[in-house]
């Protein structure tokens, strides 16, 4: 690529806009005309870099900014993204205890270094990068409490969402990151189980019963015949107790063949 400056034009300049729009920066209309916005938003991406912030796209901005032209998910993140998903990953990486510094919706070098650190720690590929399979690893550490997603949403938090579904036996069918007509009737399905409003929107309530099934601490079982809470809870290293908890009804010794109940991951 050239080296880029105000009153460019061109198919280069119309590359450099597209990826600092899925970076997450505002050069204006992706038109092909290098003008004041467009300097602006390049001088704010090489200032989250730490690079010099001469407004130029010269060899070491294209180097960062290349990645964001070749990705449309702009939910995968690296170093010079920002935004409130960058936040929300920053949160996240705080949470699990990888301090990625001051949490500020910047994709800066103390964010980059802490995400490699859950990476090794989470045994992924080192990249820097909060791909898709990174984000699935950090789904149990997202705070989850100003969350809606609802019909016609997209994005990496419905795909979290649509995993979280599938664990816990409420199939949303491909976990796509579209909001759609299965994903709907998944979630009013599981709102209707855990006895909430089945309204098919996943706020807060929703995702704090979804949340176990991120991270592993639950796992579903569909009643054979023979069955009974003391069998299940032997099999399964937990107590009856425990499975009334997860599983509450009105006579505790009645359970149904077909019935899928929760039961608690050992951890020994």
């Amino acid at each position: 690529m050239r080296i880029l400056q105000r009153g460019d034009t061109g198919s280069d300049v119309r590359t450099a806009q597209t990826a600092l729009i899925r970076a997450g920066y505002d050069p204006g209309a992706a038109n092909g005309v290098f003008g004041a916005a467009t300097e602006r938003a390049v001088m704010q991406f090489q200032r989250v870099l730490g690079a010099t912030q001469g407004g130029i796209i010269g060899p070491v901005t294209w180097q960062f900014l290349e990645p964001f032209a070749l990705e449309s998910d702009p939910d995968v993140l690296r170093r010079g993204s920002r935004g409130a998903m960058v936040r929300r990953l920053q949160e996240a990486l705080e949470a699990s205890g990888n301090s990625p510094g001051r949490i500020d919706g910047l994709f800066g070098t103390k964010t980059q270094a802490a995400l490699r650190a859950f990476q090794r720690s989470a045994m992924l590929a080192q990249t820097g990068v909060a791909d898709r399979a990174t984000w699935l690893a950090i789904a149990p550490y997202i705070d989850y409490g100003d969350v809606y997603l609802r019909r016609g949403d997209r994005g990496m938090l419905v795909t979290i969402l649509q995993t979280a579904l599938t664990s816990a036996g409420f199939s949303p069918g491909q976990a796509d990151g579209i909001f759609g007509s299965r994903t709907f009737n998944a979630v009013t399905a599981f709102q209707r189980a855990n006895r909430i409003t089945a309204d098919g929107i996943a706020g807060p309530r929703t995702w704090a019963l979804l949340k176990p099934y991120l991270s592993g601490e639950l796992m579903t079982y569909v009643v054979r015949r023979g069955d009974t809470l003391s069998s299940i809870a032997r099999r399964f290293n937990t107590t009856v107790e425990e499975l009334l908890r997860l599983n509450p009804r009105e006579d505790p010794d009645l359970i149904f063949v077909g019935e899928t109940l929760l039961i608690p991951v050992s951890k020994g």
